[in-house]
């Protein structure tokens, strides 16, 4: 009797517990779908231009311009996947009468593994870490004109790029065009060649950190446009240059950047060679810059000052050939990356015997 009991109480435990665990099993959540992702943001930089020219990027005369004008649009378009595009609706530093939209960056990249990411589009080349810091987050209103002058610009290709040792380590190495940014051919159907190393040197409580770096390229081209400042021809025959260069051509970049609490200093040392077909104005032409720029902020982390002195030369076997440029400006950042910014340059250049002397005013604004 007691058996029957109990083996009847068991089966009723069993009969309500069964459904439980089954309904407990079915109703489990699934896994979430992945859904894609869409950002929109850019930025507004108008700026003043006042004083003498300065160095040979800036027109004569006095103005006010809109620097940058950047859409933005990026996001997820698979969970290894991501993309960016963007778009300048300004005239850059340069005189413009007709101001065209252009692309800046396009490109999509796979992100599965941390030490290896795989970019492909137009980007920035791996080459030169002034270059490489983004506009928005520049602590003066321009750029070295080393920077300007040495540097590749963006270029449409592929790079693969990424970090180890506990991001203590960084790299990158691509392959381009070598033709320039939205510029869908090849002059001679040769690759240019980047590779870039960073690494955090030191790290200490009150000492703060040191990062260094260090970038190459090499590249073959025929008939590429570079900047007058070289003096480059490819008809010696004719009486003015074209700047058009044919040949092959190399770079080096070394910098060095230090952070402590308020305080930084960036340094860094640009040469490039170009090895010219025709050996006008000589066989090999050697441009080099090179600058070193201390900062602090003076109040909380909303006004900082910065400093700089920098000396670029296109081409190191003409006398007189060396643009010395002093650099002493003030930083009001509002909220963020919003931020007023004012510089004001001395400049040395071979083109005047005069010293020049320059303010550069610049209201960002992030959305």
């Amino acid at each position: 009797m007691t058996t029957r009991l109990t083996s009847t109480l068991l089966a009723g435990v069993l009969a309500l517990a069964v459904p439980q665990i089954t309904t407990a099993q079915t109703t489990a959540p699934a896994p979430k779908a992945f859904t894609p992702t869409i950002a929109v943001g850019g930025y507004l930089q108008p700026e003043l231009d006042a004083g003498a020219q300065g160095d040979t990027r800036f027109p004569s005369s006095d103005r006010i311009f809109l620097r940058r004008a950047r859409v933005t649009v990026g996001g997820k378009a698979l969970p290894s996947i991501t993309y960016k595009l963007q778009g300048d609706f300004a005239g850059g530093l340069g005189s413009a009468t007709s101001i065209k939209a252009s692309l800046t960056d396009g490109y999509v990249e796979w992100t599965r593994f941390a030490p290896a990411h795989v970019r492909v589009g137009q980007f920035k080349a791996g080459f030169g870490e002034e270059w490489l810091t983004p506009s928005t987050n520049l602590i003066t209103v321009e750029r070295t004109l080393a920077t300007d002058r040495l540097t590749l610009n963006r270029q449409i290709g592929a790079q693969v790029a990424g970090e180890v040792a506990g991001r203590r380590l960084s790299y990158s190495a691509g392959l381009f065009n070598g033709n320039g940014r939205n510029v869908t051919i090849s002059d001679n159907g040769k690759f240019l060649y980047t590779l870039h190393g960073s690494a955090l040197a030191w790290r200490g409580a009150r000492s703060g950190s040191v990062r260094v770096s260090a970038a190459g390229y090499w590249a073959t081209d025929r008939q590429l446009g570079e900047s007058a400042d070289f003096g480059l021809d490819s008809t010696p025959a004719t009486s003015a240059a074209d700047n058009l260069f044919t040949g092959r051509s190399r770079g080096l970049s070394l910098d060095a950047q230090w952070l402590a609490g308020p305080w930084r200093l960036d340094a860094e040392l640009l040469r490039d060679t170009f090895q010219q077909d025709n050996g006008v104005p000589q066989a090999e032409v050697i441009g080099r810059g090179w600058y070193v720029m201390p900062a602090a902020f003076v109040h909380a982390r909303s006004v900082q000052v910065v400093g700089r002195y920098e000396c670029f030369t296109p081409n190191t076997s003409r006398d007189d050939d060396r643009t010395r440029e002093w650099l002493a400006g003030v930083t009001y950042y509002i909220r963020g990356l919003n931020k007023v910014m004012i510089d004001y340059l001395w400049v040395d250049a071979p083109s005047s015997p005069d010293e020049h002397q320059k303010l550069l005013a610049q209201w960002q604004v992030v959305f």
